[in-house]
């Protein structure tokens, strides 16, 4: 029986930040002879350690980027907030975690910045709209690594048995959710793009429970998976 749903975060519930702030954080960088292609290796490079943990604080993180670029007084805090703001959640999405959670506990595990993840759902007013949510900054773990899994059913006093997660992403999400007992969808975005490409071969190989392609779906999933 099926008693919890966790969803990923960036292009599933939401519309991924990174590329969405791309013009924003290119005028915030041109007086300093940077633009996004140059400037995102970096960013994301140690927005990994950020997200992991590894680094406790935006601080720190600023610290880093301005000490490997080279430049000083870059508006890194500026340079967040434009993702934090890109950050789009469709209100269809919100409605069908709403109608979600009349029968099942539904929480939020994500790769990301715990106070970032807070920030866009204050945004969107939707701060209480999950029973839960695990952000791998909070927690030192990212996925694919098993302790982020077992967080997340700890939080929701869940077996894994009992639990479907559901994400854009197969590598990096889905396959240590189906090790860790849980049962997976797979949301097929449709983007024709080399990652997307290879998730959809790798797919093959490691099946999903389910497979949908929007949200809308997942409701007559979730029943025919109890």
């Amino acid at each position: 029986m099926i008693k919890a749903v966790f969803f990923d975060w960036g292009n599933t519930f939401t519309q991924s930040g990174f590329i969405n702030a791309k013009e924003k954080v290119n005028s915030l960088l041109k007086s300093y002879n940077l633009n996004w292609e140059n400037f995102y290796p970096y960013f994301r490079n140690l927005y990994q350690l950020r997200s992991s943990g590894r680094i406790k604080s935006d601080k720190e993180m600023f610290h880093w980027l301005g000490r490997i670029l080279r430049k000083e007084n870059i508006p890194f805090e500026k340079i967040i907030k434009a993702i934090i703001d890109s950050h789009i959640i469709p209100q269809e999405n919100i409605e069908i975690v709403k109608e979600i959670k009349k029968n099942y506990k539904v929480g939020l595990l994500t790769n990301n910045v715990q106070e970032w993840v807070e920030k866009v759902l204050e945004n969107y007013g939707i701060e209480d709209l999950f029973d839960t949510s695990i952000v791998s900054s909070k927690i030192g773990a990212r996925k694919p690594e098993a302790g982020i899994y077992y967080f997340a059913l700890k939080s929701l006093s869940v077996k894994p048995e009992e639990v479907v997660f559901v994400s854009d992403e197969v590598s990096e999400d889905l396959i240590g959710a189906k090790g860790c007992g849980m049962k997976t969808i797979w949301l097929d975005t449709g983007i024709e793009d080399e990652w997307n490409k290879k998730e959809r071969k790798l797919a093959k190989i490691f099946k999903p429970d389910a497979i949908i392609k929007n949200l809308k779906e997942l409701e007559e999933k979730l029943k025919e998976k109890e």
